[in-house]
This record gives structure tokens, C-alpha cells and sequence, in this order.
């Protein structure tokens, strides 16, 4: 309980001053074992082009002229069961019509496909044939969202899905333009370890606490960039990075708030380097963060 006072009057503090800053999630490195099956998932059933491969990797791009902001690295070890790692990486739609537009192909296909409506967006969930979680979601206008003391209003209810396949208004051929990297959402065993990583070496903002099974983090007034849970993995190790699932991830933020990174994460456990261009430190879930600026 003293915990959890301590982080809502620091959470008051932040949300008083709260500032925009630069904070995008630009790339995601992963393990996966199989490559044959990646590549139908990801490029037949989803549509993301490979703008970069060998017999190592694979680099996807939402479109073929867009930088990739997803590297497979093509790997014969599994993962161990019970591990910490990512949760979901999730993929923001630019709108409702979009996303509407993959469902209606995921249903056509028929891949399993969960949904869930969080008042504050519309959310789609598959796995891919390793397991790992994707979100795919757009977002309701943010003046519609509520907000109380620095906590956004996040709730979990059904989805329309007659409602949001009605804003299809064509067969999916790809991804549209202006797709990014929304959040992402790990499996951790400690939430005091990732709420300091996330809150005080980060300086994010704990916009939704739901202890004691998860936090989510955010910055510029956003539902959410980063949450941890412990649904699955709250007694479970560090995950290995030679193994199948998250490797590493990569955000880039404005020179002012690299500068406060960079001073912060002398203190911080995991730190690999630190220069005036690149910071890498190793997360509370084992895997390697990449922080650098524009």
C-alpha cells in the first residue's frame, strides 16, 4: 500500500507538468525457428513485404518504399515455456476503415481472431505460428477519452464486429500508409523492478495501475506505449536472447530527453552503452532496448 501511495503522488507530479516530447517505438527484433511458416503468416496472411532478407534474417516493412520496422532473425532454438518476453507487439491502424478491412480478411482466411474494446480503442488480437501476440487496433479520438488524476479509463468489453466490418470500404491489399509501432506489451516477474525502469529511469507515466498484475506507461498523455504484466509470468525466468521470441526493441526521442536518458541510465542496472548517440540497456524483461535521437 505504501508503494502504490508513493508512485500515485509521483504519477500527480508528472501528470501536472506532463510535456510532449518525441517518443517513437521504431523497431522490434525477433527470434522465430521457423522460417517457412513466418513468411506465410507475415507476408500471405498479413501483407507485410520483405524489403530485406538472407539466410539470417528477414526484414519487413509495412510497404515496400517504408524503412522495416520488423526484423525476424531466423533461429533453430525454441523458446522455453515459461519465460519472461513480449506479450504483444500491437500495430496501430490510422483508422476504424483500415482495420475493418484486415479483419474481414483474418475472418475470410479463417485465422482465430480475439477482440476486445477498450473505450479508448478497437482492438484486434492473433498469434502468429510461434505464438507470438499481435495487436492490431485503431485508436477513438482522444478527446473522447477520460482521464482522472493522471489514470486514462481503459475497459475491456466485446467488440462490434458487425459495427466495424461495416466501415470496410475495400479488400484488403496491404497495409495503408501511416501504420507505426502503437505499444508494446510484455510478460515480466516483477513490477517494482519494471515500474522503476519505466518510471524513473524512462520518466513515463503510470496511466493505468493494475497491480498487482500489470502497469502501463505512457508518455505524451497516450493510453499506453509500454505495459507489464505478470498474468503469466510472475514466477518465471529472465528469458535468453539466443532463444525463439523478443530480441530487442528500438525507440527514437527528441535530443532534450535523450540528453536526461543519458544521464539517468548511468545509475540504471543493464546498461551496455551510453554515448551521445546511442543508448542500449537491457529491460526488466531480458531484452535490449536501442534509444536514440533524431
Amino acid at each position: 500500500m505504501i508503494h502504490l501511495l508513493l508512485v500515485n503522488e509521483q504519477q500527480k507530479k508528472r501528470y501536472e507538468k506532463m510535456e510532449t516530447t518525441r517518443y517513437d517505438i521504431q523497431h522490434l527484433t525477433m527470434h522465430v525457428v521457423d522460417e517457412e511458416r513466418t513468411r506465410v503468416f507475415y507476408e500471405k496472411v498479413l501483407g507485410l513485404v520483405d524489403v530485406s532478407s538472407d539466410d539470417e534474417h528477414i526484414d519487413y516493412a509495412f510497404r515496400k518504399d517504408e524503412a522495416p520496422f520488423l526484423t525476424m532473425l531466423l533461429k533453430d532454438k525454441a523458446q522455453s515455456v515459461a519465460q519472461t518476453g513480449l506479450y504483444h507487439v500491437a500495430l496501430l491502424f490510422p483508422n476504424a476503415a483500415e482495420l475493418a478491412s484486415l479483419l474481414h480478411r483474418l475472418l475470410t482466411l479463417q485465422v482465430p481472431v480475439g477482440a476486445d474494446d477498450h473505450t479508448v480503442s478497437e482492438a484486434l488480437y492473433i498469434n502468429d505460428f510461434e505464438g507470438n501476440g499481435i495487436e492490431l487496433y485503431h485508436d477513438r479520438d482522444p478527446k473522447g477519452w477520460q482521464w482522472t488524476d493522471g489514470q486514462v479509463t481503459m475497459g475491456t468489453s466485446e467488440v462490434d464486429a458487425d459495427a466495424l466490418l461495416s466501415k470496410k470500404e475495400y479488400d484488403w491489399t496491404g497495409f495503408p500508409i501511416g501504420m507505426k509501432i502503437g505499444h508494446l506489451h510484455f510478460m515480466g516477474n516483477d513490477l517494482d523492478v519494471a515500474d522503476h525502469f519505466f518510471l524513473e529511469f524512462l520518466q513515463m507515466d503510470l496511466v493505468t495501475d493494475m497491480r498487482p498484475g500489470a502497469s502501463f506507461y505512457s508518455n505524451n498523455h497516450y493510453h499506453h506505449h509500454h505495459a507489464v504484466n505478470l498474468w503469466q509470468s510472475q514466477h518465471s525466468e529472465l528469458r535468453h536472447l539466443d532463444e525463439a521470441g523478443i530480441v530487442s526493441w528500438q525507440v527514437i526521442v527528441d535530443e532534450k530527453y535523450f540528453s536526461l536518458l543519458a544521464t539517468r541510465a548511468k545509475d540504471m542496472p543493464g546498461l551496455m552503452e551510453n554515448t551521445n548517440d546511442q543508448i542500449d540497456i537491457v529491460d526488466p524483461m531480458g531484452s535490449l532496448l536501442t534509444i536514440i535521437h533524431d
